[in-house]
């Protein structure tokens, strides 16, 4: 046991001469990782967009038509930013996007609404932006709604109704709406808290299948299993284990962003988040050692790690429910560690549940850990031979 872990400290120092030896490795390794948690961090730190510009077209000029311009102006999401004169003025700005949608109040509205002829009052808004299109219909949708019920509770008042009568009649339904687990409706506890481990992994995987392939490259791997007495486990631990400590420790502090910066809910232990960052970057090391093991050339294992990592934010199933994908990229989806990870966040770290719920999750982790097994021999001997199907195709 002493001669194992003395081999693996031998590795592992070895690992980091070269590590600290080459700029490529820091850059990628501490730099960018870093930098790409600041920036997505930062990104939406208002958790939600707001003061959206919209317009106001104002063919009525009253005194109710006005009231209605400011209430949508006061609003958190939108902020009137011109005032024009016609529907066709107003769709050229749209279109030259220095708006996201403007709202047309009709010619006789003051008069419509004290004469019950019910005005119609139409919005539109650019719904090619998915989130400020849908944030701007709930916006306008609710201001006008509660602006209606206000003019028909005052119309009834003014014909002498009574007050419990009235509200059964404007709202015969009151709704109790309760928002789970995201209270203040933030878009960084849904898309930072996904965004994050999808660009870490990459590093992780890049990184993985670009320190084995640089030793078959550059013919160094023999030099490096000899100081490991030929065992692959060795090899491959004491390579892997700096890298295994830096990815934690900046998956730690890519944590530190979002639960204490940027304050989104964390209703687990330190302990269990600790643990599912540490198996989800053993689980991105060991899908880089298949990698590498499968297409020992490098450029070609960069390539399939590369394209397997850009898939994951596809078909991970956050960004599209896997609901409605087809059946054959259902279970494709379970084959990315950040889904797994992304469900332990969900269910454990977000919403509270107890570990019963996320417990498969970290078996699947698990599982991810086994899958360099299938290719060990395979890439043992890549190390032995050096980069030996390029030397074949050469010949």
């Amino acid at each position: 046991m002493n001669s194992f872990i003395t081999r693996i400290r031998e590795v592992a120092k070895r690992e980091v001469d070269r590590m600290s030896s080459r700029g490529l490795y820091i850059l990628m390794v501490l730099i960018l990782p870093i930098l790409t948690i600041l920036f997505f961090s930062s990104l939406l730190k208002e958790g939600v967009p707001t003061k959206m510009p919209v317009a106001i077209v104002d063919l009525d000029q009253t005194a109710t038509s006005r009231k209605i311009a400011r209430a949508i102006d006061v609003t958190p999401l939108s902020k009137v930013t011109e005032y024009l004169q016609s529907e066709t003025e107003a769709m050229s700005e749209l279109r030259t996007g220095n708006i996201y949608g403007f709202v047309i109040l009709p010619k006789n509205l003051q008069t419509d609404i004290f004469e019950s002829n019910q005005p119609v009052v139409s919005y539109y808004y650019q719904n090619g932006f998915l989130i400020a299109g849908g944030l701007m219909q709930n916006d306008l949708t609710l201001i006008l709604n509660t602006l209606s019920a206000g003019i028909n509770i005052q119309k009834r008042e003014a014909m002498g109704q009574q007050e419990d009568y009235i509200m059964s009649q404007v709202q015969p339904i009151q709704l109790s709406t309760h928002q789970l687990f995201n209270p203040t409706a933030s878009y960084p506890a849904y898309i930072t808290t996904i965004i994050l481990p999808i660009m870490l992994q990459l590093f992780i995987l890049l990184m993985t299948v670009y320190s084995i392939g640089i030793e078959i490259k550059e013919r160094t791997s023999r030099e490096w299993l000899h100081l490991s007495d030929k065992s692959i486990v060795i090899a491959l631990t004491g390579k892997l284990l700096p890298y295994t400590i830096i990815f934690f420790l900046i998956m730690m502090f890519q944590n530190f962003m979002l639960y204490k910066v940027m304050q989104i809910p964390m209703h687990s232990s330190l302990g269990w988040l600790m643990l599912g960052s540490l198996m989800f970057v053993l689980a991105y090391q060991a899908i880089g050692l298949f990698c590498v093991g499968l297409l020992p050339m490098m450029r070609h294992s960069l390539n399939l790690a590369a394209f397997y990592g850009i898939l994951a934010l596809t078909l991970c199933g956050f960004s599209f429910p896997i609901e409605s994908m087809l059946p054959i990229f259902r279970y494709w989806a379970g084959g990315f560690p950040v889904r797994h990870y992304m469900h332990i966040f969900q269910s454990q770290i977000l919403a509270g549940f107890e570990l019963r719920y996320s417990i498969v999750s970290y078996l699947y982790l698990l599982i991810f850990l086994l899958v360099p097994l299938t290719i060990i021999r395979r890439l043992k001997s890549a190390l032995i031979y050096q980069n030996f199907i390029e030397n074949v195709h050469k010949t």
